[in-house]
C-alpha cells in the first residue's frame, strides 16, 4: 500500500540529516562559547548538477550536465549561505533556422570564473557565479550541418563572463534533489573569426532562461 523508500536514497537521506545535525549541534557549542562564537561553520557538500538552458532568439535548448558541484554548507550565526566550485562538461548546440531548412551544429562550454555562493533566506536559496561562454566546432549546412566554419579553439567567447543568479524556492535539503531557475543574458561574441556578428544576431541577447538540478551525493 505505501510505497518503500530505495536503499540508496535512503542512505542519501540520511546522510544529510547526519550532516545537518552535526552542523546544529557545532553551531549550538560555538555559539556557548564566546571564545569560538564567531567562527562559521562549514559542512561539506557534493551536489551533482543536470539542466537545460533555452536560448531565447532561437529557442533551442542546450543540455547541461552532468556536472560537478563540490563546496560547503556555511554557517555564520543566524546566516546559512552556500560555497562551491562547479564544473561542467562540454555540451552540443543544435539550431534550426529558416523553418528547419538551415542547420547549426556547435560545440558549447560553460566555464566559470570564479566560485559559486549562495544565501539561504526565508526557505528560498539564492546562489551567483560568472561564467564564459565559449563556441567552437561550429558546422552548417541545408538540412543537415556538414560546412566546418573556421574558429579558434579556446577564443571564441563571451566578451564579459554571464551573470547567473538562480533561486530555488522553498527549498527542502532534505529533497532528492533541489531544482533552480534563473534568466540570464548573452554577451557578444569576440575572436570568433568571421563568426562574431553572427553568433551575436543569432544568440547573444537577454531573458534567456537556465534550469538546474542538484542531486547530493551524500
Amino acid at each position: 500500500m505505501f510505497g518503500r523508500t530505495r536503499p540508496k536514497t535512503a542512505r542519501r537521506r540520511l546522510g544529510t540529516v547526519v550532516a545537518l545535525t552535526s552542523a546544529i549541534a557545532v553551531a549550538g557549542s560555538l555559539a556557548a562559547s564566546p571564545a569560538l562564537a564567531d567562527d562559521p561553520v562549514e559542512i561539506p557538500v557534493s551536489y551533482t548538477v543536470t539542466g537545460k538552458t533555452t536560448v531565447k532568439k532561437t529557442g533551442g535548448t542546450l543540455d547541461l550536465g552532468p556536472g560537478q558541484l563540490d563546496g560547503a554548507l556555511v554557517i555564520d550565526g543566524d546566516n546559512v549561505g552556500i560555497r562551491g566550485d562547479l564544473s561542467l562538461p562540454p555540451s552540443t548546440a543544435n539550431i534550426s533556422l529558416v523553418s528547419g531548412v538551415f542547420k547549426i551544429k556547435a560545440r558549447v562550454r560553460i566555464e566559470p570564473t570564479g566560485p559559486v555562493t549562495g544565501t539561504l533566506a526565508n526557505g528560498d536559496l539564492t546562489t551567483h557565479s560568472q561564467a564564459n561562454m565559449l563556441i567552437d566546432n561550429i558546422v552548417v549546412g541545408l538540412f543537415w550541418p556538414v560546412i566546418p566554419l573556421p574558429t579558434v579553439p579556446n577564443a571564441c567567447k563571451t566578451v564579459k563572463p554571464l551573470d547567473l543568479t538562480l533561486v530555488s524556492k522553498n527549498v527542502d535539503l532534505f529533497a532528492p534533489s533541489i531544482p533552480s531557475s534563473g534568466t540570464f543574458t548573452i554577451p557578444e561574441f569576440k575572436d570568433c573569426f568571421i563568426n562574431d556578428l553572427a553568433l551575436g544576431a543569432l544568440i547573444s541577447g537577454p531573458d534567456n532562461t537556465i534550469n538546474l538540478d542538484m542531486k547530493s551525493n551524500v
